[in-house]
């Protein structure tokens, strides 16, 4: 049982090193921790009590189920919400593994749990490396400011709009007047975004010269709409 958890908490703490170097929420230790714990729970189901049971069946399965579904917890926390922006899914992904890599190392499937444990630690880092590759097959990202009057329910209408010129809204950021007291009553709009190509960017200029309160709009270096 000892060397169950030592092996929990080693596979746990492999993955946890890559998240560790990458700085999340989430590093070594709560790795660890986690497959250390999803360790524990498995085998205290599978073999403890046995004075209160007195030979009863019992279904490790059962509190294997338990450890998944409750985990989620410490998921949520490492997830961070910016905006429409959306981090830490990995991490949260991560964290989700590393419990279940306790439950199997607490089953005594050693060959499974190091295996596992190379695959997610692979599946880091090679994809990591290899994003630059894959991100030159897709569309490039943009980023879109939008200077407008507030009080005319301009953002829905402009994400809509954007989703119909098939392009993809990455993360938005929204700053009111408060925060800037050169232009007051207007609101100023951050998008990243995916556009496929310069018909889309045309036919979005197209849409924001007809919303009458968008005071100006720039699309990367190129400017779309400029009123006085």
């Amino acid at each position: 049982m000892v060397a169950r958890l030592a092996m929990a908490g080693a596979v746990g703490a492999i993955v946890g090193c890559e998240r560790e170097a990458r700085r999340r929420t989430a590093g070594l230790r709560t790795h660890a921790l986690v497959a250390i714990g999803a360790a524990l729970f498995t085998m205290a189901g599978a073999y403890g009590f046995g004075d209160v049971t007195r030979g009863a069946n019992v279904d490790p399965a059962r509190i294997g189920a338990q450890v998944a579904s409750g985990i989620g917890f410490i998921g949520a926390g490492a997830i961070i919400r910016n905006g429409g922006s959306v981090r830490g899914i990995t991490t949260a992904a991560t964290v989700w593994t590393s419990a279940a890599l306790g439950v199997a190392a607490a089953a005594g499937a050693y060959v499974v749990t190091i295996a596992a444990a190379v695959i997610v630690l692979a599946t880091l880092v090679v994809l990591r490396v290899a994003r630059p590759l894959i991100e030159r097959f897709m569309d490039p990202t943009s980023e879109l400011e939008v200077e407008y009057e507030r009080g005319h329910g301009t953002i829905g209408p402009l994400i809509r709009a954007i989703e119909q010129l098939n392009g993809r809204v990455e993360g938005l950021q929204v700053v009111d007047d408060d925060e800037f007291a050169d232009h007051p009553g207007l609101r100023r709009l951050s998008v990243r975004l995916r556009i496929g190509s310069a018909g889309s960017a045309d036919a979005l200029t197209r849409v924001l010269y007809g919303r009458p309160e968008v005071r100006r709009a720039q699309l990367d270096d190129e400017t779309l709409v400029h009123r006085s």
